[in-house]
């Protein structure tokens, strides 16, 4: 994947995130950096324990499951 087009996805999705009053104001590229490298480790610890190639679905859920409630820690209210 492009890297830059990435982090320039995501950039925009969190501007627009802010702007909408879904987070709260901050800077934006430092909290980008922040969770493409938490999603990025966990994309690596994902494929680190897949089992000749199979993940297992308890580790994609608990995944899923942590990185929805870091996501909804920067909701407002």
């Amino acid at each position: 994947m492009d890297e830059a087009a990435s982090a320039r996805h995501l950039g925009e999705a969190l501007t627009t995130l802010i702007e909408v009053g879904t987070i709260a104001r901050q800077p934006v590229a430092p909290l980008a950096h922040l969770l493409s490298g938490a999603m990025n480790e966990a994309a690596l610890w994902l494929a680190g324990s897949a089992n000749h190639g199979e993940v297992n679905p308890g580790d994609l859920a608990d995944t899923w499951a942590a990185l929805s409630r870091m996501l909804e820690a920067l909701r407002i209210g």
